[in-house]
């Protein structure tokens, strides 16, 4: 029994009594003030940043401990491209290394039942850690107990980039216009939204940093850096949060029931759409309209928006001295609904023998683009 014991004892006591109030389910980090720790402390850079994943490991202990089952650390940012050649090379080697580590040291991962997820925009990285990230991902992902994103090559802005594209080619594939959250896009799917963001090295920004997940977390900025974040910087942040905890929830089931009012909006408006051209469709099934009247791109209609319909004999002559017919061209969204509601009537043509109807001209309501009323023309 030593002072390391000393040390454990108490930590464990102190975990125990702040899991009794809610923890949080995810808690993200940006681990900043890795070269700032070496200048202090008169190291290499690359010195600063082995430590800062040493506090990695330590802080995932920390919060798997406390109960919190999803942990999210900014490791390289898209923008960190911009910096010294040599210094990306000299990131993208330690990147490699440390992941590599991080598979021998299996033990603690497999323990805790921890599934690691290397998220980001890695085609930006060498092959070598597109490589590393594959293996540890796949060594890991049969974990269920809790969840290590890895934010690497990684900014929130080209996340919800990749999100919006997959969405809407989602959407083109299943013809549903709105059919899931966006959430199901993101790099961090399956995972709970960030109750908890913590960042270090007293700098107050997101630095384009999970802007989504985070939108009702509670943000704390500590002056710390990041190799010197102990557990008890972290056990202050839970209890800020534990304190906060009330309204933080009140926040977020508000933001989401505005959400799910948004969407039962645009779901009710696209099943209104859907429903147009049928209702164009049933409107003609009493008329037998001549072919010429198949992909004509204007209709007539009582002016000020009003042409006659190619072939029905209504002519500038024909009409009364008072008639104020004019023509206009249809819209393309126009042009296909009555388009299709032709096509519709030529496919009912068998019910329409006999029937002795003169050509119609449609009366539009361009507000609504939809067929309001049918009138014979003289």
């Amino acid at each position: 029994m030593g002072l390391g014991w000393l040390v454990r004892t108490l930590r464990g006591t102190v975990t125990s009594i702040v899991s009794i109030a809610p923890v949080p389910q995810h808690v993200a980090f940006i681990m900043d003030g890795n070269r700032r720790y070496a200048e202090r402390q008169q190291l290499q850079t690359i010195q600063g940043h082995s430590f800062g994943y040493q506090r990695l490991i330590q802080a995932l202990e920390w919060c798997l401990d406390l109960g919190i089952t999803c942990v999210s650390v900014y490791a390289f940012s898209v923008d960190n491209y911009k910096r010294s050649e040599e210094e990306v090379r000299t990131l993208m080697h330690l990147a490699e290394e440390k992941l590599r580590t991080m598979l021998q040291e299996f033990d603690v991962l497999e323990g805790h039942g921890v599934q690691v997820r290397v998220i980001g925009d890695l085609s930006l990285a060498p092959l070598s850690v597109q490589e590393a990230a594959e293996n540890i991902a796949t060594a890991t992902q049969h974990h269920s107990k809790a969840v290590l994103n890895i934010c690497f090559s990684y900014t929130a802005s080209r996340e919800m980039q990749q999100a919006l594209d997959a969405a809407y080619v989602s959407q083109q594939q299943q013809q549903d216009s709105i059919h899931s959250p966006i959430d199901d896009y993101l790099y961090t799917c399956g995972c709970p939204p960030v109750d908890l963001l913590v960042r270090t090295s007293g700098e107050q920004r997101l630095s384009d940093f999970m802007l989504r997940q985070s939108s009702h977390a509670l943000l704390v900025f500590t002056g710390v850096l990041w190799p010197d974040f102990g557990f008890l910087d972290l056990i202050s942040a839970v209890l800020q949060y534990q304190k906060k905890h009330t309204t933080l929830q009140a926040s977020r089931k508000a933001g989401a029931a505005s959400i799910a009012q948004l969407l039962q909006h645009l779901r009710r408006e696209e099943q209104e759409k859907s429903t147009r051209a049928p209702r164009l469709a049933e409107q003609l099934i009493s008329l037998k309209l001549p072919n010429t009247a198949r992909g004509s791109r204007a209709i007539e209609v009582d002016s000020p928006c009003s042409v006659a319909t190619p072939g029905s004999g209504s002519s500038p002559s024909s009409r009364s001295e008072g008639s104020n017919r004019s023509p206009i061209e249809l819209s393309p969204f126009e042009d296909e609904q009555v388009s299709s509601a032709v096509e519709d009537t030529e496919n009912h043509r068998d019910a329409l023998v006999g029937v002795d109807v003169a050509p119609a001209a449609f009366i539009i309501s361009l507000g609504t683009s939809s067929i309001t009323k049918l009138r014979p023309i003289n």
